[in-house]
């Protein structure tokens, strides 16, 4: 028989032995057997497992959260790209708004003098124009229309004379220039020539003289000389040279002004290609070149003087054709 006190205690114990499995929802409805109580719970009844569920669920709930925080953060950056994308596009650029026509307005009546009303863009009866106010135009640099705003250099005055009386146009050439001052020396240049003024021999008559334009245009260039002659009416040598003169050159230089104008012969005549591109006969002296063109035979130009005034001007190229040796002339 056993003692109430020992029966009261096992079943205080039985009670309490699994205080988690009586606070669930069924523990008011118990149907199991003293033996079942009395069996050692499982482990999901367990404090351990359900808090350490309670704990995966926690993470896993926080984890979906932020993944969906920051999808949402991108779709508003997306969302802002694409408005103002948009926004760009429709604004026109400072090319297009250039282009684009500008707005027209209707025409607002303007009054007249006699307070009538005209619309804008319409014109204005005769007397009721405008008149257009005259400005005072400069006349002084305007030309003339009888002056030539680049007009043609003309000879000097102060060489004028010495011009006409030595050939002009026909031996000189056509000026090129205005008078220049070249160390100390007014000089103007010609086609063929080039007049001097010696201050130096001021009062004489070697106070205008021609340049040297032969010497300088054939300057470097040996010319072989002639071996002695005695001179003839047709052929005469220039011993101060060493060079003779004879022929259709002789009588051109005899006649256009001998040694003042061309100066003594310093090459014997030989045959040279002119920037033209065909040879000619030619024979140089110390201010000129004279050429022998025979296509113009039987005419006052048969026999020319060179452009050497041009060439030394414009500073073109100049031939390096040499002089064969001349034939030695039979003594009498």
């Amino acid at each position: 028989m056993s003692n109430p006190k020992q029966r009261g205690k096992s079943k205080y114990v039985g009670e309490n032995r699994h205080p988690i499995s009586l606070s669930r929802p069924d523990a008011g409805d118990d149907s199991r057997t003293e033996e079942d109580r009395d069996a050692p719970p499982s482990a999901s009844e367990t404090p351990t497992g359900a808090n350490r569920a309670r704990r995966i669920g926690i993470q896993v709930g926080q984890a979906q959260l932020g993944a969906i925080l920051a999808l949402g953060a991108v779709l508003v950056m997306v969302l802002v790209i694409v408005m103002l994308w948009a926004k760009g596009i429709q604004q026109p650029s400072p090319l297009q708004e250039a282009a684009a026509p500008t707005p027209t307005t209707a025409p607002t009546p303007a009054p007249t003098e006699d307070r009538s009303q005209v619309l804008l863009g319409e014109a204005l009866p005769v007397d009721q124009q405008p008149q257009p106010v005259q400005q005072a135009v400069p006349t002084a640099a305007i030309p003339t229309v009888s002056v030539a705003p680049s007009a043609a250099p003309v000879a000097s005055a102060a060489f004028r004379d010495f011009y006409e009386a030595h050939g002009g146009l026909n031996v000189l050439g056509a000026p090129l220039s205005e008078v220049l001052t070249v160390n100390g020396r007014e000089i103007q240049w010609f086609e063929r020539a080039r007049i001097e003024r010696w201050p130096e021999y001021a009062g004489t008559p070697y106070e205008i003289q021609l340049g040297r334009l032969g010497v300088e245009y054939t300057a470097g260039r040996p010319f072989s000389i002639q071996q002695f002659f005695v001179s003839q009416p047709e052929l005469r040598f220039f011993a101060e040279t060493g060079h003779a003169l004879g022929g259709a050159f002789l009588t051109f230089w005899e006649q256009n002004g001998g040694v003042d104008v061309f100066g003594l012969p310093i090459s014997e005549e030989f045959d040279e290609v002119l920037p033209d591109g065909k040879a000619y006969r030619v024979q140089y002296f110390e201010r000129a070149r004279l050429e022998l063109h025979p296509e113009a035979g039987g005419t006052p130009y048969e026999v020319q003087a060179g452009l050497l005034g041009t060439a030394l001007y414009r500073n073109e190229n100049r031939p390096t054709t040499i002089q064969p040796v001349p034939t030695a002339v039979p003594l009498p």
